[in-house]
């Protein structure tokens, strides 16, 4: 046979190329929790190992430096918490001194919780007036029982507000709850600026008169009154147990108007007549 014969000879059929069959899909997937330092920084602050917060965020803020004008936000965000764990660990300066380093326009220091810091740095370096001020407006803005879970705990130089549900009532209001009575209600504050300055001053009258300091408590409950009348109860509470036989007639006068404001009006009147023979 010749071989143009063999050439025209046509071969056996090569199968079709088939593609390979695609693999299957695996539902599974991971989710990162701590997707950055800030977040692992604020998981461990919640968690009490503040100490770890602050070198991770340490770390952080000397990396993003490196980065220049993007990375400001981010720092200013590591700074806040920076503040934060400090503040915790009971280091209310230093926590003050990170606090300052936020840019002046960032919002990170309209949070509740950088304020509070910045007002427990104040009154950790003497400047107990300023600090004051400063508390009355965070309490002013976020409410006393906002302000004390923010705080959680964490001792302070200045009389916080307590909430009302972690106040101490006096015997003739446990009473009045036992025999299933109402207080009587009061007229709402107009301004709640002003509630949250009178409760704050109430509670500087308790600390003046828990250190037999008698003239300041007066005189912190005088401004409490007159920001609040609705504080009046309280203020009772706070002067009747360091009122004496001799009580001269100013502290009378005031015991009587936080009488007369809390709407015990007999009795008011028996401690004006007091003050006139004092």
């Amino acid at each position: 046979m010749s071989a143009a014969s063999d050439s025209g000879r046509a071969g056996p059929a090569s199968p079709p190329r088939r593609e390979p069959a695609p693999k299957p899909v695996d539902p599974t997937y991971d989710v990162d929790l701590m997707p950055d330092d800030l977040a692992l920084a604020r998981a461990q602050i919640d968690s009490g190992m503040s100490a770890a917060a602050e070198g991770v965020l340490v770390r952080r803020i000397a990396v993003l430096g490196t980065r220049g004008q993007p990375a400001l936000e981010e720092v200013d965000a590591a700074r806040g918490l920076l503040a934060e764990a400090l503040w915790r660990q009971g280091r209310p300066v230093a926590a003050g001194a990170v606090a300052g380093r936020i840019r002046a326009g960032s919002l990170e220091l309209r949070r509740p919780l950088v304020m509070i810091i910045e007002a427990e740095s104040l009154a950790a370096g003497g400047q107990i007036d300023a600090a004051t001020g400063l508390m009355e407006r965070i309490v002013g803005e976020v409410g006393v029982d906002e302000a004390w879970r923010l705080r959680c705990g964490i001792p302070s130089r200045l009389a916080w507000p307590v909430p009302v549900s972690l106040r101490a009532r006096r015997p003739h209001e446990v009473a009045a709850a036992k025999r299933g009575l109402e207080p009587v209600p009061t007229a709402a504050a107009s301004d709640p600026a002003r509630t949250a300055a009178a409760h704050a001053r109430l509670e500087a009258a308790r600390q003046a008169f828990a250190l037999g300091d008698l003239d300041r408590g007066d005189r912190e409950l005088m401004v409490a009154l007159r920001l609040d009348p609705r504080v009046a109860p309280e203020g009772v509470g706070l002067l009747e147990p360091t009122l004496s036989a001799e009580a001269g007639t100013d502290r009378l006068l005031l015991y009587g108007d936080l009488l007369a404001a809390a709407g015990r009006g007999a009795e008011a009147s028996a401690v004006y007549d007091r003050a006139a023979r004092a």
